[in-house]
């Protein structure tokens, strides 16, 4: 499938007003630009060459729309501009068999397998897994009074989280980490002019990451046991299918896991210092943690963009778009569109009803939102516990991320408490 270049769409895109999705005030707050776009162009042809999707009903229905494609390759290839294809060899690879690239019927048959993974028995151990990791992480930093969330906590803890559900080896914990980085900012659309260094760094993270994976699953087969990569490799030979693909199975959920919570976590925590009265509302009344974590994840969601290929020609909003054209899915937006949400640019965490579509609908729904709203829940619950002080360190900037339109987090973000 050929991704539609920005000529072939210049009919399109003639006499439209431009939207600078990486301007760096955009990046900072994407919010004021959705809504001018919302408002003006709801579905817009950019000079990046794809179509964004800005208003709920439209993005929530192309996440459901089986005429749009997964697969991302294409896109992948186009990002590389005049570079060698075989720069992200290693990374296609691994990438063209994750489940959350497939389409129907390939698509529900390996998230049949992946949900052997998330047996009620493995849940139920996960609670105490997270409680300890977010403990240990406070304990080295509750007597200094001061600590980076994101470096001392978020960009941490789902890492050592996932890694200790799937069995890896504590030596190879920090590599996890690493590696889902590096392939996670080179899968985010980067609209850096260092797309070749992302490219490279993407393709060995995945390189490094597969071998790591067909390593334990070869263990597991020969001495099994209760962790996620056990359950999943039993699952597959009991089923008959290819081992070869199933650390780009383990890949996806590993990564998945690790990215988007390290992001939810800094945006909560700057989401509740920014508005102390809900802060405070919460400090008072903890059981109203779920539907403060579901606020969290609509008000500043981690993943504002997801990207589909379309697979045939289509309309939407009354624009016609061209097979083959790449389609920039907005859940940002969405999540901050009036038509949905009463006063949607308010952080309110009792707000009800609250369908936000950071999890995604349709079939490529989040696999690990049970995991992913037990670790915000346990987080947040033991952070104002333990830190009931906390707030922004006026002596230091926080750093909001400033790579990528996938995804949305911080580089740093600095408190004390």
């Amino acid at each position: 499938m050929q991704v539609n270049t920005q000529q072939e769409n210049m009919t399109a895109f003639a006499n439209q007003q431009t939207y600078d999705l990486f301007a760096p005030e955009a990046l900072l707050n994407p919010y004021p630009l959705y809504k001018q776009m919302r408002e003006e162009d709801p579905v817009h042809y950019s000079e990046l060459g794809y179509w964004v999707l800005t208003r709920y009903k439209d993005v929530e229905a192309a996440l459901r729309d089986e005429r749009l494609s997964a697969d991302r390759t294409a896109l992948f290839l186009n990002q590389l501009g005049d570079l060698d294809v075989n720069l992200i060899q290693n990374f296609i690879r691994v990438n063209s068999k994750s489940m959350i690239e497939k389409n129907p019927l390939d698509h529900t048959r390996l998230r049949k397998l992946a949900n052997q993974g998330f047996t009620t028995r493995a849940i139920e151990s996960w609670r105490s897994i997270i409680q300890n990791t977010t403990d240990r992480l406070l304990d080295n930093v509750q007597n200094h009074g001061s600590m980076d969330i994101v470096s001392d906590l978020s960009v941490i803890l789902p890492g050592l989280i996932i890694a200790e559900i799937f069995g890896v080896p504590e030596a190879q914990r920090a590599n996890l980490i690493e590696w889902a980085i590096d392939m996670g900012t080179f899968w985010g659309a980067p609209g850096s002019s260092n797309i070749e260094e992302y490219a490279r760094k993407a393709d060995l993270a995945a390189a490094q990451f597969s071998e790591l994976i067909s390593q334990l699953i070869e263990e597991r087969r020969k001495q099994p046991g209760t962790d996620m990569i056990s359950l999943l490799t039993i699952a597959y030979e009991e089923q008959g299918f290819n081992l070869e693909d199933l650390p780009s199975q383990c890949i996806n959920i590993l990564n998945a896991a690790h990215l988007t919570t390290a992001d939810l976590i800094p945006n909560g925590v700057n989401a509740l210092l920014r508005h102390p009265e809900q802060l405070q509302k919460l400090q008072e009344n903890p059981a109203l943690i779920n539907s403060a974590v579901e606020e969290i994840i609509r008000f500043d969601t981690p993943a504002p963009f997801v990207f589909r290929i379309a697979k045939q020609d289509l309309t939407i909003g009354s624009k016609d778009i061209p097979a083959g054209s790449v389609i920039a899915l907005g859940l940002g937006a969405a999540n901050h569109d009036p038509e949905k949400f009463d006063s949607p640019d308010a952080f309110n965490i009792t707000r009800l009803p609250n369908e936000h579509l950071g999890f995604g609908p349709g079939i490529h729904f989040c696999l690990g939102v049970v995991l992913a709203r037990m670790e915000l829940t346990v987080c947040f619950t033991t952070l104002l516990r333990r830190l009931p002080n906390l707030r922004f360190d006026p002596d230091k900037q926080a750093i909001p991320r400033h790579t990528s339109l996938v995804f949305k987090g911080y580089d740093s973000l600095p408190v004390k408490f």
